[in-house]
């Protein structure tokens, strides 16, 4: 059976984030006990057995030999934006979070605040059902508190779908979209980066974008043509990115200003420290977080 290419990479790193969980508490950057229940049974079995060190080294060396890079720059990504959706609700007053194209998303079921937020999934419906159906909490427990939107992002728009509750009014709240690589999805985002103008100042955005130079210059990047043959079985070929000086301009004409740009290199030194020398690959796929003006 084929699957959507937003399915393959929520699975991809469904896996990350369900092998990085099966490293020692002191050693590991995230905890997420769901993803192992979004991966085939293969992948599944893989990730049980990884709870024995020299079985998890093997099968992440086996990642960064087929993808290189994805691995530690996928969970110090995922990592990053955990903390900063933490920070903005600690300390920013957001109490909503938004999460458009969700796929296998847990940060609503794995994050701990100690304010109360209303979390937001936003995707296409199959993926939701999906999605569900394995989340379901057993009989007689209680149900996490998620308000699911169906959207398909080529037919429909983030406006029409959104119901009045969710809306500024009630809420300050932050998007995240961890997608900005094609120009569909560029479409996309110009249909949501409009709708956003409407929201009041300190509304917060986070999401990913490719840097243009990879797509000028692929020889250039360790691993991109491994990770571009990828992405083409995948159906997911990236044919949009910005130049980083670009991005201010981009964000300023959207009515945002610029927070945070990193790269790979810069959130695995986050997290990785001097170990995050030694790690190549992915450089290329960086995070925004911006702000409504």
């Amino acid at each position: 059976m084929n699957r959507s290419p937003a399915r393959n990479t929520g699975v991809y790193m469904a896996t990350f984030r369900a092998l990085e969980s099966t490293r020692p508490v002191n050693k590991r950057l995230l905890y997420d006990p769901y993803a192992i229940k979004f991966l085939p049974k293969f992948h599944r079995l893989l990730v049980s057995l990884s709870r024995f060190g020299p079985v998890r080294n093997c099968f992440i060396a086996y990642i960064n030999a087929r993808w290189p890079g994805t691995y530690t720059a996928g969970v110090a990504r995922t990592r990053l934006i955990d903390d900063m959706v933490i920070e903005a609700v600690q300390h920013e007053g957001i109490n909503q979070i938004i999460i458009l194209n969700a796929r296998y998303d847990t940060r609503a079921h794995r994050l701990k605040t100690s304010r109360q937020v209303n979390f937001v999934e936003i995707d296409h419906k199959d993926l939701q059902q999906r999605k569900r159906k394995i989340m379901k909490p057993p009989p007689g427990s209680r149900s996490l508190p998620v308000d699911y939107i169906e959207l398909d992002i080529k037919t429909q728009q983030l406006a029409k779908v959104i119901p009045p509750p969710l809306l500024p009014s009630h809420y300050k709240t932050l998007f995240i979209w961890e997608a900005l690589t094609t120009t569909r999805e560029l479409n996309a985002a110009e249909t949501i980066f409009e709708y956003l103008k409407d929201f009041p100042p300190g509304t917060q955005v986070i999401f990913s974008y490719v840097d243009k130079d990879v797509l000028v210059n692929p020889g250039h990047y360790t691993g991109f043509f491994k990770i571009n043959k990828l992405l083409k079985k995948t159906g997911e070929q990236w044919d949009f990115g910005l130049h980083t000086h670009e991005l201010p301009g981009f964000l300023a004409q959207r009515n945002m200003k610029l927070r945070y740009d990193g790269g790979a290199t810069d959130y695995r030194a986050l997290y990785y420290g001097e170990k995050s020398k030694r790690m190549k690959g992915y450089e290329y796929f960086r995070i925004v977080r911006a702000e409504v003006k």
